[in-house]
């Protein structure tokens, strides 16, 4: 697990809504939102970079740039992460999905690539499917995508425990219209440590290096 520094709840900036929304049997929500990856998706392909990995380690170093999407709460105190690491869906041979959930979110995308074809190498075989899932890590982002169709909206299986706290993310299939590559993808947070702005910001931060690959690649 990732360094972090513990912050009691009655000192928490934000403790009002935090206790608010952490007692409520639903406490998180989701926003999707169309976003322009055209720039992006020409410099993946220029570079022979795999697309989902690519996506994952954008996406997971432009959330990590707004702080609240580094809090979590361990049922005691509010942690704040030095960094969060990204957890992702991988398909498996055999056609059932796995989770790949031990990769680093490195400073230079080369060791994370390597980091993540190793694990994902593995996983693919389909041999851990009928191992018991076991949560122990807060320090993630949840990440899936859905590139069989498109999809305007998308709901989660969520239960209101620790792990709910835990940002997921997903996206869709491109769509690919003359010249112009979109695609959406819905961020679902928990309200008691993300409001609107900072959930907005994250959107914002995805778009500025979707437009700008060259700031988390090189």
């Amino acid at each position: 697990m990732n360094q972090f520094a513990k912050i009691k709840v009655q000192d928490f900036n934000g403790r009002k809504h935090f206790v608010l929304f952490s007692n409520y049997t639903d406490p998180t929500y989701g926003i999707t939102s169309l976003v322009d990856i055209t720039t992006f998706y020409q410099y993946v392909k220029n570079h022979e970079y795999p697309i989902y990995l690519s996506l994952i380690y954008l996406v997971t170093k432009a959330l990590n740039q707004v702080n609240e999407f580094r809090y979590r709460y361990n049922g005691e105190d509010i942690l704040f992460f030095d960094k969060i690491d990204p957890a992702f869906t991988i398909m498996t041979d055999v056609g059932l999905y796995d989770n790949c959930d031990n990769v680093d979110i490195r400073a230079d995308f080369a060791t994370f690539l390597q980091d993540a074809k190793r694990e994902i190498a593995d996983i693919k075989k389909g041999q851990a499917l009928n191992n018991p899932q076991i949560d122990e890590r807060f320090d993630q982002f949840y990440f899936s995508s859905t590139p069989w169709m498109e999809f305007s909206a998308i709901t989660h299986p969520m239960d209101n425990t620790l792990l709910a706290y835990i940002p997921r993310i997903t996206w869709d299939k491109f769509h690919i219209e003359e010249e112009k590559v979109t695609m959406h993808i819905n961020i679902n947070v928990h309200h008691a440590l993300i409001s609107g702005k900072p959930l907005a910001d994250g959107f914002n931060k995805i778009q500025a290096y979707l437009n700008n690959p060259q700031d988390v690649f090189e």
